[in-house]
């Protein structure tokens, strides 16, 4: 088994100037490198949550994501790892999921139970999941879309005082720019930097599909988990929510060009559901704004989004 001590090997890439439409030098931390199941955020989520499941005795996992969800894929991985029993509520459309490779291909192949619902039964279908898998004798863990839990945001929040053992400057970033779904990623970017006293730095999310108010409520909300004071974070909460391209997993010809060109010319591979749109968003706020001081991007992972 790989501990989360072992997989404490982040990444940290420069794009120099000469190299980013930005015209300065970006540092990328590689999390779409992270050494477990495939790599990505959730995957730094789940060696977290791994140690809940363990530490509750728990022998099932519920959860529920997109047919080509990277928590899905993850999760079914990492049960499949331990001899979890694994129950995916999967919401999109059933054909495609079976024609599908990526993350689809994987979750296929973990041989994790699947239920297909649409997006407003996802919640009932969780708790029938969990009743089904209690009468068959089983202890199930329930697990919100995307790691949206306290070991989810904790994982962020102590992946800051790593990323802080990597940084060798001695101010720190003016920006980190991330993709940011369901909020627990930034929140615990966010309460990270506030550990580390950083409170020059800007954590700036770029939101893949929800609005700023949802976004904002949901980031807060994920600083709870972690027992911070959610009021003292409220002009703290950056989440701009116009780079979306039309939704969740929803992108445009002009999207997928970008992320072609950035492959090209700078050799990072991102996808059109998170990481394209975060890049994209960043490029653009860049371009009208000169921040004093170094600029992050969190690559959260991906990749599998665009082998399907």
């Amino acid at each position: 088994m790989i501990t989360v001590s072992k997989a404490r090997n982040m990444k940290i890439d420069v794009i120099p100037a000469s190299r980013n439409p930005a015209g300065q030098p970006l540092y990328v931390v590689r999390d779409d490198l992270y050494p477990l199941y495939y790599g990505g955020n959730k995957a730094r989520k789940m060696a977290h949550i791994i140690r809940e499941i363990n530490r509750g005795q728990y022998n099932a996992v519920v959860t529920t994501g997109g047919i080509q969800s990277n928590h899905c894929r993850v999760v079914a991985l990492a049960c499949a790892e331990h001899g979890w029993t694994c129950k995916l509520i999967l919401h999109g459309s059933r054909e495609k999921f079976f024609e599908e490779k990526g993350n689809a291909l994987l979750m296929r192949r973990s041989g994790a139970l699947l239920k297909f619902v649409e997006g407003t039964e996802i919640g009932p279908a969780m708790d029938r999941a969990m009743e089904e898998l209690k009468v068959m004798g089983k202890r199930p863990y329930y697990l919100y879309g995307g790691g949206h839990n306290r070991p989810g945001v904790m994982a962020y929040k102590e992946a800051m005082d790593e990323f802080n053992g990597h940084w060798s400057y001695s101010a720190p970033p003016a920006c980190i720019f991330l993709a940011s779904g369901t909020g627990s990623t930034q929140a615990g970017v966010l309460a990270g930097c506030r550990m580390l006293g950083w409170t020059t730095t800007r954590i700036r999310g770029i939101s893949v599909a929800r609005t700023g108010e949802r976004g904002r409520a949901s980031i807060l909300e994920s600083l709870d988990f972690v027992d911070e004071t959610m009021e003292s974070y409220q002009d703290e909460i950056d989440f701009e929510d116009q780079y979306t391209f039309g939704g969740y997993g929803l992108f445009s010809r002009e999207l997928s060009d970008f992320t072609s060109r950035m492959a090209r010319e700078t050799g990072l591979i991102l996808d059109n559901t998170y990481t394209g749109k975060a890049f994209y968003g960043m490029l653009d706020l860049l371009g009208k704004e000169k921040p004093d001081g170094r600029v992050v991007f969190w690559h959260t992972g991906g990749l599998l989004n665009l082998m399907h």
